[in-house]
């Protein structure tokens, strides 16, 4: 009887694998997580050997339209945060599942404004595994606030609806704004609400400021991406009787914002605005001067925006 209890007990255990197929199985896993691990760093140098170049990440819009992002652009966007502060941002491996040379891996990312969701397909291709495909989700923290970087409402069939109209979309959202001012001038406080108009096609911000309680200017910007000329336009205007018109340039594949004008002896000046993310939360408007056609540059000030969220 023992031993009858004995041959049932061993024949219900699982069958082994033989060494060689386990070895081969969890060579591949560890693979897959420092592909992973290397999506979750936010290294552009990381990013560019894990993805193939050919890679697009896909999610909808606000009307349930397929957007498309190809990688060049969102490994653009990685490189100009690359110095946001890691403590904003928490990722986590949730899933990894395999099956013999394809992958998929679900990653989470826990913003101060926003949760992402991942899911990156993977393959392997001549030994080594690749990211092919990446689609995602962005879920607000508090739905019912203006969210910064949310991707604006887009028209079925809008001409606006490629990516190159939708490069500064991280500035839309409700914020405050500082100006640290200097030694001889007193920072300044304002508020900004930036939202998309006319399908999508152009920016549009509403800001006003103060310095020490004194009102300074209420004014209005707008940006849109010409597809004819194919560059960003900058018109600004304000209740102190300010015009101003700037051509969105990409020296190095950054862009900014240029105009020339008239200093007080009439000296022509250059002047470059640019805007840069530093997290899901806030980003910079850093303004220069250039006496010299642009080969130096001088600080004109930078601002500040925080949510208001």
């Amino acid at each position: 009887m023992k031993r009858l209890l004995l041959i049932i007990l061993f024949s219900l255990l699982p069958t082994a694998f033989p060494k060689a197929s386990m070895s081969d199985v969890d060579s591949d896993v560890v693979a897959i997580r420092a592909v992973a691990d290397a999506y979750v760093s936010a290294d552009p140098a990381r990013l560019r050997d894990s993805f193939l170049p050919s890679t697009n990440l896909y999610t909808t819009d606000e009307k349930e339209g397929l957007r498309t992002i190809p990688f060049a652009e969102y490994l653009q966007r990685v490189s100009a945060n690359v110095n946001a502060a890691s403590g904003d941002r928490q990722a986590t491996i949730d899933l990894i599942d395999r099956s013999g040379n394809v992958a998929i891996v679900k990653v989470t990312t826990i913003r101060p404004a926003v949760t992402v969701t991942d899911y990156l397909s993977l393959v392997r291709i001549e030994k080594r595994w690749k990211i092919v495909n990446k689609t995602f989700f962005v879920q607000p923290q508090n739905p019912s606030s203006p969210l910064a970087g949310q991707t604006p409402h887009l028209g079925e069939g809008s001409p606006c609806a490629g990516t190159d109209h939708h490069r500064l979309d991280f500035m839309i959202g409700t914020w405050r704004t500082n100006d640290p001012g200097n030694a001889t001038v007193a920072a300044a406080e304002g508020e900004s609400t930036i939202e998309p108009m006319l399908d999508g096609c152009i920016v549009h911000e509403r800001r006003s400021l103060t310095r020490q309680g004194k009102h300074l200017f209420n004014g209005d910007a707008y940006w849109g991406y010409d597809s004819t000329t194919k560059r960003w336009l900058l018109f600004y205007i304000d209740d102190q009787a300010h015009m101003q018109v700037y051509e969105g340039r990409e020296p190095a594949g950054n862009l900014a914002f240029y105009r020339e004008r008239p200093d007080a002896d009439g000296k022509i000046i250059l002047v470059r605005i640019t805007y840069t993310p530093i997290n899901a939360s806030s980003y910079t408007q850093t303004v220069e001067r250039s006496t010299n056609h642009g080969e130096t540059w001088e600080s004109g000030g930078a601002t500040t925006y925080k949510s208001k969220r």
